[in-house]
């Protein structure tokens, strides 16, 4: 059989997801599955995986299994077990999806949408979370969100389709057990509006589409800033992967004094004065070599990224650097020596780009120049200089 499939399945073997396979497979749909093993119930988990292969043989349709060591992924990125197997599968998915150009089918469904907006809620979702799930977005589709898991279960009972019951679900040990078998029951006892829940989400997606027509800048003036929406706001820092801070640390950021940064690995958040700038990280540091030299004064043409230096006055091997706290040399021109963060601040080098700034160093330690803003009074040219060296700094 031809392993592959226009749509792909989630299928874990329970109620859900099952009842869609038939559902597809049914309609005579280009349908496969997707089964992963994250071996966290032991023989259970492969029982699983053993009524996944023989439905799939029943069904004769493609599948694939992905056997996962959930606990060992979890313990290295020091991540819960639940958090461990959602990335190890949607990073799967992604991969079938951006390899195959096929769709991946999701089996939630209408009880899995409500839980989801009152998880949410109690994380101080913004708008992006509380507007659920999607029904389609980026190679997944979830056709059985209008549908209650009564409903899903009624009608594999009434096709006679079989299914295997995740015991784990009635622990409440998970939060979102936790909701779904006594908070839920809870409100519905007490006359809670669950029905209106869903058009609430609703109401949040129509706003998320709204906002995504709204342009995500890299830089803000803090002016504009303070002009826009909580909504405006949060959106902004969700695109830019700083979607756990809240609107009021960035007020607090936009107040303090320039130079001033929040963010994460991904992005920094850098208040310049007037305006906000995001940096994201870059996925690799740059790596930088020294081009260096020897030139006659007759062969020498100046270059704003030269660092041109008395030959006579270099004892010793030549190294770079980033510039840190505390380091001091003397500017062209000056009689005294100044910090190189001050000398950088007084040529108002904005604080994002400053802390990349790279300096050349003598075997000394003594700091001979600052790439990119010229030489060292002490190392400077003048007309004893005999011989010229020139110092590039290069990308690899």
């Amino acid at each position: 059989m031809d392993n592959s499939a226009k749509y792909w399945v989630a299928c874990s073997g329970g109620v859900d997801s099952v009842v869609l396979l038939h559902l597809m497979h049914e309609q005579k749909k280009d349908v496969g599955i997707l089964h992963c093993n994250f071996h966290l119930r032991g023989e259970s988990s492969n029982g699983d995986e053993a009524f996944v292969r023989a439905l799939a043989k029943k069904l004769n349709i493609p599948v694939r299994v992905n056997e996962f060591e959930t606990k060992k992924f979890s313990k290295e990125n020091k991540m819960n077990t639940q958090l461990a197997a959602r990335q190890l599968r949607y990073n799967w998915f992604d991969e079938v999806i951006e390899n195959e150009g096929g769709t991946v089918l999701l089996a939630h469904h209408y009880d899995d949408q409500v839980e989801t907006f009152f998880l949410q809620l109690r994380r101080g979702g913004k708008v992006r979370s509380l507007a659920g799930m999607p029904v389609f977005r980026n190679g997944y589709l979830r056709p059985l969100l209008k549908h209650t898991k009564n409903d899903l279960i009624s009608l594999a009972n009434k096709q006679g389709w079989k299914w295997r019951e995740d015991i784990s679900n009635a622990s409440n040990n998970y939060t979102r057990n936790w909701y779904r078998n006594e908070i839920l029951p809870w409100l519905k006892s007490n006359n809670f509006p669950i029905q209106d829940v869903v058009s609430i989400v609703e109401s949040y997606q129509q706003v998320l589409k709204f906002l995504k027509g709204f342009p995500v800048p890299d830089s803000i003036l803090i002016a504009d800033w303070n002009e826009l929406t909580i909504w405006e706001k949060e959106y902004i820092l969700s695109e830019q992967d700083l979607g756990e801070y809240s609107t009021s640390e960035i007020k607090k950021l936009t107040i303090s004094e320039k130079g001033k940064f929040i963010g994460n690995d991904f992005t920094k958040l850098w208040n310049e004065g007037k305006e906000l700038i995001f940096v994201k990280r870059r996925e690799e540091e740059t790596q930088f070599q020294l081009e260096i030299q020897e030139l006659s004064k007759e062969d020498v043409e100046l270059n704003q990224n030269d660092l041109l230096i008395d030959a006579s006055l270099i004892k010793g091997r030549l190294t770079f650097r980033k510039w840190q706290s505390g380091d001091r040399f003397q500017p062209l021109g000056m009689k005294g020596e100044k910090s190189v963060g001050k000398f950088l601040r007084d040529r108002k080098v904005l604080a994002h780009v400053k802390e990349d700034i790279q300096v050349l160093v003598c075997e000394k330690g003594n700091i001979i120049g600052i790439f990119g803003f010229g030489v060292s009074e002490k190392f400077k040219v003048d007309s004893t200089t005999v011989q010229i060296i020139s110092v590039q700094l290069k990308k690899i």
